[in-house]
């Protein structure tokens, strides 16, 4: 049975101000019950801040044309929801390569820090073969085909969360709400990540990103815990389309620790690339 979403979400993120200082610019959001993750009641999804690192990336990406190619996040523990604050400054400048670190605060302590590399769009003549035939890689399927996920048995509770209410999830192969180190699905972020605002390809690339470890989980949630200690993201080009595929495998090591390798889909085909490191316990 499934458990679809019976109401418009709300925006994941309120934000409260920005501005700019001495070349660091300082923005600060209210995370939403929307945000919430499935391992404890008042922290946030890791898609949820690390689409906001993405969002804080991309401003330093417009003059120039340039766009966001990777993401290298760490987590520093749970991202309260309430208020949080993100600055972000580019430390490498350039025209055709650009990094921009990033920094997520709240309640008086740093939750996570991240590298954002930019690239400048361009147009390289390829050789012949360099490109996959039309068609190829999809691996998939079409985008949105798939079954609805049972969220009831994919984490407990109940009311707004990131995996409940701000995404659809239409599982291809295994899937979040079954055991086994491997699954693939469909994700089609609903909710605005910030209020007033869609959001771009790559922040709904990194947003479904830090789902490949809840996809691919070879050990059940309520017994175990497999939280993801980071989320390093590396697109190809930017996804096309609202719906982002994940094909993910997880491996888990009786030492306590995993690592979730995941394939990033759109509707022409494979589009990047995420990995994740583990932390695992009996819960």
């Amino acid at each position: 049975m499934s458990d679809p979403v019976q109401r418009p979400p709300g925006p994941v993120a309120i934000p409260l101000g920005a501005a700019t200082v001495d070349g660091t610019r300082v923005e600060r959001f209210e995370l939403t019950g929307e945000a919430r993750g499935p391992w404890q009641g008042d922290a946030a999804h890791g898609g949820a801040p690390a689409a906001l690192l993405a969002r804080s990336a991309e401003a330093h990406a417009a003059e120039g044309g340039l766009r966001l190619a990777a993401l290298s996040a760490t987590f520093y523990g749970p991202v309260a929801l309430g208020e949080a604050r993100i600055e972000s400054e580019v430390v490498k400048p350039g025209r055709r390569q650009r990094v921009v670190a990033l920094r997520l605060t709240g309640g008086g302590r740093g939750l996570m820090d991240a590298r954002a590399g930019l690239l400048r769009r361009g147009a390289v003549e390829l050789p012949a073969g360099a490109l996959p035939e039309d068609g190829a890689g999809k691996g998939l399927g079409e985008p949105g085909a798939g079954r609805p996920v049972d969220r009831r048995l994919w984490a407990d509770g109940d009311g707004p969360a990131f995996h409940r209410t701000a995404n659809t999830v239409l599982a291809v192969a295994g899937g979040p709400d079954t055991v086994g180190p491997t699954g693939s699905a469909w994700f089609r972020l609903e909710a605005p990540l910030v209020a007033g605002e869609g959001p771009s390809p790559a922040q709904r690339a990194v947003a479904a990103a830090d789902f490949g470890n809840g996809l691919a989980h070879p050990v059940p949630f309520g017994e175990y815990l497999f939280a993801n200690c980071d989320l390093n993201v590396s697109l190809l080009r930017e996804p096309a389309g609202e719906w982002v595929g994940l094909r993910s495998r997880t491996e888990v090591d009786p030492a306590g620790a995993g690592l979730t390798v995941t394939e990033i889909f759109d509707r022409d085909g494979r589009a990047g690339a995420a990995s994740q490191t583990l932390y695992v316990d009996r819960a």
